[in-house]
């Protein structure tokens, strides 16, 4: 068995493969506080999917609900009610 088949692994549809890629480190900050964590590979991988795809624009509807909760819960314009709203949803989600 070679390398590249102990570095794969087996998931769903396809096979999966490990894989090192240097980022800069504001856009790991950023990947790390707006996506769940258990879902940051999937968002890479559709990210770089839409771009090889040539699809550049923004679809809120593939935005996880975690991030979008996680986006909100920073916006300075909303209640502080539903704000803690955000936050109780959010650990409802993350269980």
């Amino acid at each position: 068995m070679g390398e590249e088949s102990i570095n794969c692994i087996r998931r769903g549809r396809g096979m999966k493969k490990q894989h090192l890629f240097t980022l800069d480190i504001d856009l790991v900050k950023k990947l790390h506080k707006y996506v769940a964590r258990g879902s940051r590979s999937r968002y890479v991988e559709m990210a770089i999917q839409k771009r090889l795809a040539g699809e550049d624009s923004f679809d809120l509807e593939d935005t996880d609900t975690l991030e979008l909760l996680a986006e909100l819960r920073y916006r300075r314009d909303i209640p502080e009610w539903f704000l803690n709203q955000i936050i109780l949803v959010r650990k409802e989600l993350e269980e």
